[in-house]
C-alpha cells in the first residue's frame, strides 16, 4: 500500500501513483486525515504485506518510509532526484509485470539487509519478463531505475520507463511504523560517519 505524507502536492500524488506501477500489486491510498495507527490497522486487516509513505517538502519528495506488515522493520530513506514516467522520456505503455531485480553494490552487512528490504517489495517475476528494476549503490546512495528490454535478433534494446529516484537510508527499526520510538533501533545514521572519507556503509569496499 501506497500513501503520503497529509495534505499532499499535486506531484507527490502523481509520484506515489507511479510507485504502485514500480511495485506490482501495489495500491495507492488516499491518507486523508487518517493517524498512522488507523492506517497501519486497516493494512494489517486488509493483509497488506508493506505499507510505504511518501513524504515532501514544498512539494519536493523527499522521503520514503517502508514498514513491513505484520511485525516490521521500519526502514526510512531521504529521496531525491524525483523524475516522473513521463519526464523520463521514450514512453511506451506502463509495464505492470513483476520484474527481474538487480542490486549492485549492497554487499556490506548494513547492504544486504537494505536489500532484503527493498527485495520483499517485489513478487517473485515470471521468466521471460522483459522488466528490470535496478537498485545501484554508489557512495551510499541507492539509484533506482525501472527498465524494459526487447530482443531484436542477436541485440538486446534497453528502454528506461520510470519513474526514477534515489534513495538513502537513514534509520532502521524492528517495528512497525506507528510505534514510532517505541520500536527498537537496528541502525542509525550518525553523521560523524561521514568524516570517514574512504568508509562506504552499503558497499564492503
Amino acid at each position: 500500500m501506497v500513501t503520503t505524507s497529509r495534505d499532499p502536492s499535486a506531484r507527490l500524488r502523481l509520484f506515489a501513483k507511479e510507485l504502485c506501477l514500480l511495485f506490482p500489486g501495489a495500491r495507492r491510498m488516499n491518507r486523508g486525515r487518517a493517524e498512522l495507527g488507523a492506517l497501519v490497522g486497516a493494512c494489517r486487516a486488509a493483509g497488506v504485506t508493506d505499507l510505504l509513505v511518501l513524504h515532501e517538502t514544498r512539494g519536493r519528495p523527499d522521503g520514503l518510509t517502508v514498514s513491513h506488515l505484520p511485525h516490521g522493520p521500519t526502514a526510512h530513506f531521504t529521496l531525491s532526484g524525483a523524475v516522473l514516467r513521463q519526464e523520463v522520456g521514450g514512453l511506451g505503455g506502463a509495464p505492470l509485470a513483476a520484474p527481474h531485480l538487480l542490486l549492485l553494490r549492497l554487499d556490506s552487512t548494513l547492504g544486504k539487509r537494505v536489500g532484503t528490504i527493498l527485495k520483499h517489495l517485489f513478487p517473485v517475476p515470471r521468466p521471460d519478463s522483459r522488466r528490470v528494476v535496478t537498485f545501484a549503490n554508489e557512495d551510499d546512495v541507492i539509484l533506482v531505475r525501472n527498465h524494459v528490454y526487447r530482443r531484436r535478433g542477436r541485440t538486446v534494446e534497453l528502454e528506461e520507463v520510470g519513474p526514477r529516484f534515489q534513495l538513502r537510508p537513514y534509520l532502521i527499526r524492528l517495528g512497525t511504523l506507528e510505534q514510532g520510538d517505541a520500536a527498537d533501533v537496528e541502525w542509525r545514521w550518525h553523521p560523524y560517519t561521514a568524516t570517514a572519507p574512504k568508509r562506504r556503509l552499503l558497499s564492503a569496499t
